[in-house]
């Protein structure tokens, strides 16, 4: 009984400073890209006229979406760009490059470069993830009837789901992002409802299983359906057995195209 109590504290206390370390490292996460990233204003007339000065004048070498061609970079990565973004100093220090660069002879007034800084500002914040939104944007721009194809055929979802089943109303109880990644990554999360699964079978040939609480080169712990606790030792004979219930989406991983996802969440919606 000693034991029992002994692991459930354990496991308690696992869990928490497992959240103190995620919190921690979300909030250095987000305070190191907030240093990296600031987020300059972007006035739209003057991002609006600096899209006509670059289309005139660079997107011709750098592209007509300023990811660079062969005979020019991509700018949106050009460290150039990067700093008059980052130091909001609208063109500042663009104009003298522009001049004296290698295939460069631009004299563009100030604000000419302002605009151009402030098109080229725009369109880095653009590639961002979910820009500077406070919503992630684009989740629903899939095809709903290839993300149902997806979800019968080659993602094998079918298997374990069903429309009319499990996910009967789905919709009306996750929005978009939240369904995204919970296909994406259904373990993720401070509250995980399905445990990962294991089976112990022991020399003498008697065999249990249950949800995995702790496991190790020596030793492992689980509980039963039951509610009771048990914990063996690995010795010689022992086989030890674990099953993710999340196997499937873990796999699928690294098999996504980007219009697996959004055509899939674009399905999932649907199931209201």
């Amino acid at each position: 009984m000693g034991t029992d109590k002994s692991a459930e504290l354990d496991e308690v206390k696992k869990r928490f400073l497992n959240f103190v370390y995620a919190a921690s490292l979300l909030c250095l996460g987000a305070a190191s890209l907030l240093a990296q990233f600031p987020r300059p204003a972007v006035d739209p007339a003057s991002a609006e006229s600096g899209s006509k000065v670059y289309a005139s004048n660079c997107a011709r070498c750098h592209g007509d979406d300023t990811r660079g061609t062969a005979n020019a970079p991509d700018l949106l990565r050009s460290l150039a760009v990067l700093h008059d973004r980052r130091e909001m100093l609208y063109g500042k220090d663009l104009g003298p490059l522009l001049t004296t660069s290698p295939n460069h002879n631009f004299k563009f007034n100030e604000k000419q470069l302002a605009d151009l800084s402030q098109f080229l500002t725009a369109s880095v914040n653009g590639i961002l993830r979910s820009g500077y939104t406070a919503q992630p944007t684009n989740l629903l721009s899939g095809d709903a009837k290839a993300g149902e194809a997806y979800f019968n055929g080659t993602g094998g979802c079918n298997k374990c789901h069903s429309a009319t089943g499990d996910f009967a109303g789905l919709a009306t109880r996750y929005p978009p992002d939240a369904l995204q990644q919970k296909f994406l990554f259904p373990g993720s999360g401070l509250f995980i409802r399905r445990k990962m699964q294991v089976t112990v079978k022991l020399p003498s040939g008697k065999v249990y299983s249950g949800d995995l609480l702790r496991i190790d080169d020596f030793t492992v712990a689980f509980r039963e359906k039951s509610g009771e606790y048990r914990s063996f030792n690995r010795i010689a004979g022992t086989t030890v057995t674990t099953v993710d219930p999340f196997a499937a989406h873990i796999d699928l991983l690294d098999k996504y195209t980007d219009a697996d996802i959004h055509n899939l969440t674009t399905y999932l919606v649907t199931l209201k």
